[in-house]
């Protein structure tokens, strides 16, 4: 006979929780409902061939309104499109496009301006630097 295994501490408090009753009824709750009747408006025609009153419109015959001229005769279902057009509110999207385009493009100069005014100053500071370097010492040239 095999031994019977001590519950540990969980085991026991999901036991205590959701007792095997309560765990039976959710599991049929969850369950298939069971197959339906068949409908009443089915009949049994002949040698057991079973006939709905209702074909189905794929099945009905095509049938032409009363009154032709009360209705249009194309029946191909096409309609006229409607125009292509820009959607409601596209101005101020572009307006708020342009105005953030002017922004970056004037950081973008102020960068630029700023680049070119360190550029300048560098190269000030390297040719005053090599014209002190050419300047002879004080000594006798000759």
């Amino acid at each position: 006979m095999a031994e019977r295994r001590v519950l540990q501490p969980w085991e026991r408090e999901a036991l205590r929780v959701c007792n095997t009753d309560l765990l039976r009824d959710i599991v049929n709750d969850n369950r298939p409902a069971p197959v339906a009747a068949p409908s009443t408006n089915v009949t049994v025609v002949g040698s057991g061939r079973v006939q709905d009153f209702d074909y189905g419109p794929k099945y009905r015959p095509y049938r032409p309104p009363e009154d032709d001229n009360a209705t249009t005769t194309d029946r191909s279902g096409w309609k006229e499109g409607r125009p292509l057009r820009p959607p409601e509110g596209i101005n101020y999207v572009d307006a708020l496009c342009d105005q953030a385009d002017a922004i970056d493009r004037a950081e973008r100069l102020r960068k630029l301006a700023e680049t070119a005014a360190i550029r300048r100053a560098e190269a000030a500071l390297k040719q005053r630097d090599e014209d002190l370097n050419k300047k002879p010492k004080g000594g006798p040239q000759k």
